[in-house]
């Protein structure tokens, strides 16, 4: 019998449960239509494949509660095709110096002047990721959520982008989560010293920060009322000692 390890997938949550996705066509077709509803026409001609190759592969999703379609309003001759399912996790490389890291925490923790419950919680974050199963997306997700709460407690800033970095970099000092600037206004950079979310965390060739990148999309995508991808491409995860964001739009 053959054994085939596999930790190029995407793990989506479904109503059937968790999915693992590693074909790479149906990957590419889960991630079109996590921007919008598309038809098979359109499908096919955005991962260049056969009409026959995209047909099943869409019949193969929708078979696994993956997507859904729907007879398309304007035109009754062809269906729109949806995402249903939910980008929870991603597999990849097992990231093992996350492991000494964790336990280096939990000691740090159960000194008399360390913050044993946050450590706790950092280090279950550590041990998934050291198996190989990035959580960004759902820290992402997570992220959103915080976001728009937060949202609703910062101070007026006009819909203006600048004075919303401003208040957001009061919210993080305030909250002890690091220190905010600009570093760069074209293209913009935001940059981020102590960052809570990856401090002391060893090289493990990634940015590990998905939650503040969710967290600063939903509130610039608030108080602009536009919509903003936030992407970290620095990070103690990659052996720096800040983290950098850039800001694009969506």
């Amino acid at each position: 019998m053959k054994w085939f390890i596999v930790n190029n997938f995407h793990l989506y949550s479904t109503s059937e449960g968790l999915t693992p996705i590693s074909s790479p066509i149906k990957k590419q077709i889960l991630s079109l239509l996590t921007e919008r509803g598309r038809t098979q026409k359109e499908v096919m001609e955005n991962i260049q494949r056969s009409q026959s190759t995209t047909a099943r592969h869409l019949l193969e999703l929708e078979a696994l509660r993956m997507i859904n379609s729907q007879v398309d309003v304007n035109d009754s001759r062809r269906k729109i095709y949806t995402l249903t399912g939910e980008l929870v996790a991603t597999g990849g490389k097992p990231a093992t110096q996350l492991k000494t890291h964790m336990r280096k925490v939990i000691g740090t923790g159960l000194e008399s002047n360390g913050n044993l419950m946050e450590n706790i919680n950092k280090s279950l974050r550590y041990v998934i990721e050291s198996w190989g199963l990035s959580l960004d997306e759902m820290l992402r997700e997570t992220g959103h959520d915080i976001g728009n709460q937060i949202s609703k407690e910062l101070g007026n800033t006009n819909g203006e982008m600048l004075e919303t970095l401003n208040v957001i970099a009061k919210f993080w000092a305030e909250n002890d989560m690091g220190t905010l600037e600009i570093q760069k206004k074209r293209p913009l950079v935001i940059r981020i010293e102590s960052n809570y979310d990856c401090r002391g965390v060893p090289d493990v060739g990634r940015p590990l920060c998905a939650m503040d990148e969710g967290i600063m999309e939903a509130i610039l995508s608030k108080r602009t009322g536009k919509k903003w991808k936030v992407r970290e491409f620095v990070c103690h995860g990659t052996g720096h000692d800040h983290c950098l964001f850039s800001v694009k739009n969506a």
